[in-house]
């Protein structure tokens, strides 16, 4: 087999693995209660998703706009994913008891 057959497998054995991590984290979340959300779950895979989605698109010789249609995809997956993780620590109260600033460090 040529290494591009054996990269392109290999890509595919990573995306089945993550699918079933996926899976797996979700069974166990709507079974327990515990874990992260499904929703966090998914908007973080997605963006490794995306990112083997453009190194499939690139090894197997397709055209350039694909793969940067799937980076720009897991540019706005890791931006939803940063935001969700941003509002969600915003909520918690600091272990220290000192309450969270809510305006920008830079107005006074």
């Amino acid at each position: 087999m040529s290494d591009v057959v054996i990269c392109l497998l290999l890509v595919d054995a990573v995306v089945v693995v993550a699918l079933l991590e996926l899976a797996a984290l979700v069974a166990w979340h709507v079974a327990t209660g515990r874990g992260l959300a499904v929703a966090d779950l998914v908007a973080n895979l997605s963006a490794g998703l995306c990112l083997l989605a453009a190194l499939r698109s690139v090894l197997s010789g397709s055209a350039w706009p694909l793969c940067a249609l799937w980076l720009a995809g897991a540019g706005v997956a890791h931006a939803l994913d940063l935001w969700r993780r941003t509002r969600a620590a915003s909520k918690r109260p600091r272990p220290d008891g000192i309450p969270i600033a809510r305006s920008s460090p830079l107005v006074p």
